[in-house]
């Protein structure tokens, strides 16, 4: 069972923005790597505030990490973690431990293993005249996007992957009729059924070889993509609802953030470097709507590497009830560098 939601290691998608100009949003505002804390040494005294009395951009960033950090553990929490980092030597596996926030194998995922393969004979693997009017087209649109997801990846154009797809996006709309299926969720399942499958493949997932998979390990990663995918969206359900008011409030604060004339806090580094910016969208008649829908409706796996989506839907999972606060961040981090 893939440990989702591991904090322990830094993130390629962090590592590859460590690099970027200062004079764009600094990436460390989405580093939420607890082992980074723990390498870093104290702040130096030489890192004082400017002459002005305001502080330093590096000091604004590093403030913003810090409660990104902090901001979805609990004290009790805080205190382990607390406790682990002044250790002279930090237990990384004990680390991992308290910031995983996954399922380990045991009797609960057992029990959902068995109801995920209870539905696919009762709920899928029937015959047309068996399904509702609205279930049938929804198993229409299905198998309409599915040949289209994850684009320009072989591992996913296979036709044993395209029929496993099916099934998990069918089964997950039908147990979801408050949004049903809809266009976008079915990349967003990707990510999962390739982890949980990668321990079974003969080569890398770029490869064109066709990889056939024994029947029980499709099952076993499907059931554990479903659930996965289950956790990923109970929190952002409302982003498929009717209208779609999640992506929308979604897509206003992040153009609230980067809009923000505020004088404290990250408000205050955000002003210091997108006002240049914000002028380029006025002056081209942009709306934020117009660019970041599709980033918001499909988490932004659409516009970065398959493999660094990866590692970006770790920390979402890690980020538990605050996902929304933290996918509003990266969205920035991704307009702005």
């Amino acid at each position: 069972m893939w440990k989702t939601g591991n904090q322990g290691e830094p993130s390629t998608l962090e590592q590859a923005r460590r690099g970027v100009d200062n004079a764009h949003l600094n990436a460390k505002v989405i580093q939420l790597d607890l082992a980074n804390m723990a390498a870093s040494p104290p702040h130096s005294p030489s890192e004082k505030k400017d002459t002005n009395g305001v502080a330093t951009p590096k000091q604004v960033a590093s403030a913003a990490v810090e409660a990104s950090n902090l901001r979805s553990m609990s004290e009790t929490q805080k205190a382990k973690f607390k406790r682990l980092l002044e250790l002279q030597v930090v237990d990384l596996d004990a680390l991992r431990e308290l910031a995983w926030s996954g399922r380990k194998k045991g009797a609960d995922t057992e029990q959902e293993e068995g109801e995920y393969r209870d539905m696919v004979p009762n709920d899928y693997d029937i015959q047309a005249a068996e399904r509702s009017v609205e279930d049938d087209t929804a198993l229409r649109q299905v198998v309409v996007d599915v040949p289209r997801t994850a684009h320009g990846v072989p591992f996913f154009a296979q036709k044993q992957l395209q029929k496993s797809l099916e099934r998990i996006l069918y089964l997950w709309g039908i147990r979801h009729p408050a949004s049903g299926y809809v266009q976008g969720i079915n990349d967003l399942v990707t990510p999962f059924l390739a982890v949980f499958l990668l321990p079974h493949m003969e080569g890398a997932m770029g490869d064109e070889t066709e990889t056939q998979f024994p029947e029980e390990d499709m099952i076993c990663a499907e059931a554990d993509a479903y659930w996965c995918l289950c956790k990923l969206l109970d929190g952002i359900q409302d982003h498929y609802t009717h209208a779609q008011p999640g992506i929308q409030r979604t897509v206003f604060r992040l153009e609230e953030l980067v809009r923000t004339t505020a004088e404290h806090g990250f408000a205050m580094y955000s002003r210091r470097i997108d006002e240049p910016f914000t002028q380029h969208l006025e002056s081209e008649g942009l709306e934020f709507p117009q660019f970041t829908f599709r980033w918001v409706n499909c988490l932004l796996i659409r516009e970065i590497p398959f493999k660094l989506a990866i590692r970006l839907w770790d920390t979402y999972l890690a980020e538990g009830t605050h996902m929304r606060e933290f996918l509003t961040y990266v969205l920035a981090a991704f307009l702005l560098t």
